[in-house]
């Protein structure tokens, strides 16, 4: 698992993130589903979030081609709170203005589709990936499922959200990673008490019992959860910085 908090001070590249199946066969490494939680948003500001219709894959070559690919995209206006599920395959770009907590697989693997004529440290055009895009991409509207009580579940994590207090219990099959994302408060866990603030996210290693959150905060809580699916290592790595990753579907190609 993957936590970054994400300040997009101008609009991030469209992009497309690969499935398991495509990036283990074709990168060596598992592909990435993630999910978004909006925890800031400038007026006005939005994010683009699959197709409005759905596309041949010509089309869609050719909209990258001529720079139209937005014309076809979905755009959400977003504001604080909301949260956004995005499967591997799903074209989407995080709008400026926007802070965003992103959880999601552990794995690098982002297919750049267009990134507005920017260039990298060396000058140059930064790479874009179209060819693997075509492959992986989802070409329609994007769905989103309903999680009952979570914010997000799939066999990757499991996403749940407090606001106030609450109690919770890291057992040995999961740790558990906490954000806080409004107010302040204490994490009582064990012998020991920790102070929180908007911005801190803690790790409370597997097997780590009891826990407590007392205050007036809210606060996303990331896990291994219920949903089942298969096995991989328990990973964390957390970032607050603006790197981005990505994720796909099983399209046949190449």
């Amino acid at each position: 698992m993957l936590i970054k908090l994400i300040d997009a001070k101008k609009d991030l590249s469209i992009q497309v993130h690969p499935s398991d199946t495509y990036a283990l066969a074709h990168e060596g490494q598992y592909g990435k589903t993630e999910m978004w939680i909006v925890l800031d948003a400038a007026p006005g500001a939005g994010l683009y979030y699959g197709f409005e219709r759905e596309i041949s894959r010509e089309e869609f070559a050719r909209r990258v081609e001529d720079g139209t690919l937005e014309e076809v995209l979905h755009r959400v206006a977003v504001k604080a709170g909301d949260v956004l599920f995005i499967e591997a395959g799903t074209l989407h770009v995080i709008g400026a203005g926007l802070v965003i907590a992103e959880i999601q697989q552990n794995s690098n693997v982002t297919y750049r589709v267009y990134d507005y004529g920017r260039l990298g440290p060396d000058g140059q055009p930064r790479q874009l990936h179209v060819e693997k895009a075509l492959c992986v991409a989802n070409r329609g509207p994007a769905v989103q499922r309903d999680f009952g009580a979570h914010l997000g579940s799939c066999p990757y994590f499991t996403v749940d959200g407090h606001t106030g207090s609450f109690a919770g219990r890291c057992t040995r099959e999961s740790f558990h990673a906490l954000l806080v994302t409004e107010g302040r408060g204490t994490l009582d866990c064990g012998k020991k008490r920790t102070p929180l603030e908007r911005g801190m996210c803690l790790f409370l290693p597997a097997g780590s019992g009891l826990y407590q959150v007392a205050g007036d905060c809210r606060v996303m809580d990331a896990y291994r959860g219920p949903c089942g699916g298969q096995r991989y290592p328990n990973r964390l790595h957390i970032h607050q910085d603006g790197r981005r990753g990505d994720s796909g579907h099983d399209h046949q190609c190449g």
